[in-house]
């Protein structure tokens, strides 16, 4: 049997431990390397496994979620159909309180002012502008704290701003009657067509 020398025996050990290093290098910078990519791309991809999933099971309720938005649309519908127009919003008003005026005694109105307009009202980002009408009339106390309360109840989406109540001091009016003033302000629907 032949004997290594020393020297081949050296040569051959560190053959091996290069051999070694080289091997352990090789696994540290590419087979690791390339685990995490592995672990990154199987995140990925069970993400969009998920979405895929989330996206099918939108597709099996698309009915459903139809018959929603055609409701909504339909009850948005019908509550812009009470706001105030923006073509001849003074003559609205008028008619919307002669008809809400004729079930209640002990009030009543006056004057109405033409409406101001603006884009910001009580909700912030609503995408409404305002229209503020100024009402001026007499009544009972008790009479208008009643008519106040039934016209937000019968139109829910007005409010009634800045009530100021005095003593009536015009000729020829009843002692008992106070003079009020208030404001209302009201959410304007446009009445043209959007042109696309």
């Amino acid at each position: 049997m032949n004997r290594l020398t020393k020297i081949q025996r050296s040569q051959l050990i560190g053959i091996a431990i290069g051999t070694l290093a080289l091997m352990a290098a090789l696994w540290g910078f590419g087979v690791t390397a390339m685990q995490s990519e592995l672990v990154k791309t199987e995140a990925k991809s069970a993400a969009m496994r998920k979405e895929l999933r989330d996206a099918e099971a939108k597709i099996r309720r698309e009915s459903e979620i139809n018959g929603t938005l055609l409701n909504r649309s339909d009850l948005l519908a019908k509550r812009e159909a009470g706001l105030v127009p923006d073509r001849d919003a003074y003559s609205w008003l008028i008619e919307k309180f002669n008809a809400f005026m004729q079930s209640r005694s002990g009030v009543s109105i006056d004057t109405y002012s033409q409406p101001e307009y603006s884009d910001s009202g009580m909700i912030p980002k609503f995408p409404y502008r305002w229209a503020t009408f100024h009402l001026k009339g007499t009544g009972y106390y008790h009479d208008i704290g009643k008519f106040f309360a039934d016209f937000e109840n019968t139109f829910p989406y007005y409010r009634i701003q800045s009530p100021i109540l005095s003593v009536n001091t015009g000729a020829g009016m009843e002692a008992e009657k106070l003079s009020f003033s208030f404001d209302i302000a009201a959410p304007v629907i446009n009445s043209s067509p959007e042109v696309k």
